[in-house]
């Protein structure tokens, strides 16, 4: 009976053995499983920081870049509106010179006008009664005789010369804008240093 339970002992002993070494293998196996799930999930978590990350990183730099736009545009509206100003006030002081500035005006503009013969002065509505026949008289060359028209056009200061169809415009607010167009990047430049 002692061998009996020798052999039970033994069985039991190796049980017991290959129990615990089954055991640690499983440990092994299960410790190994969960340091590889650990890995992947900081790793899989480390990308998703990063992701997040760029993603801030892009829209903040887009938000920036956008306020940086606004602010560009506003700024430049602004000088718009100052430039916009500023020809709109050269025009309303144009349209009140006094006589005399006004004669010394139409004056130069006689001088160097590449009209001959007989030629119609319409005046603008803000610069009726600035000019007269007798003026027109008094400045007229033999080259060129001058007419003042009867009719005034309205809302605008300056004069417009015409002969056989042909029109010079040197109405206020058209030599303003022809300036306007040509030189408001340079008036810019120099207002906006």
């Amino acid at each position: 009976m002692d061998a009996i339970e020798k052999i039970v002992e033994q069985i039991l002993e190796k049980g017991q053995v290959e129990v615990s070494e089954l055991k640690k293998v499983e440990m092994a196996r299960i410790d190994r499983e969960y340091q590889e799930q650990e890995e992947a999930l900081f790793l899989q978590e480390s990308k998703l920081i990063e992701k997040n990350q760029e993603q801030t990183d892009k829209a903040y730099k887009q938000k920036s870049n956008r306020q940086q736009l606004e602010i560009k545009q506003a700024t430049l509206n602004q000088k718009q509106g100052y430039l916009e100003q500023l020809f709109a006030e050269s025009v309303e002081r144009m349209n009140h010179w006094t006589e005399a500035e006004f004669q010394r005006f139409v004056e130069q503009i006689i001088i160097q006008l590449l009209v001959e013969g007989k030629a119609a002065l319409k005046l603008g509505e803000f610069s009726k009664g600035r000019l007269s026949e007798q003026w027109l008289a008094e400045h007229s060359s033999e080259k060129l005789t001058l007419k003042l028209e009867k009719e005034v056009i309205p809302n605008d200061g300056g004069f417009i010369v015409s002969k056989d169809g042909i029109e010079y415009n040197f109405l206020f607010t058209s030599l303003v804008q022809e300036i306007k167009k040509m030189e408001s990047f340079k008036i810019a430049e120099l207002l906006f240093r």
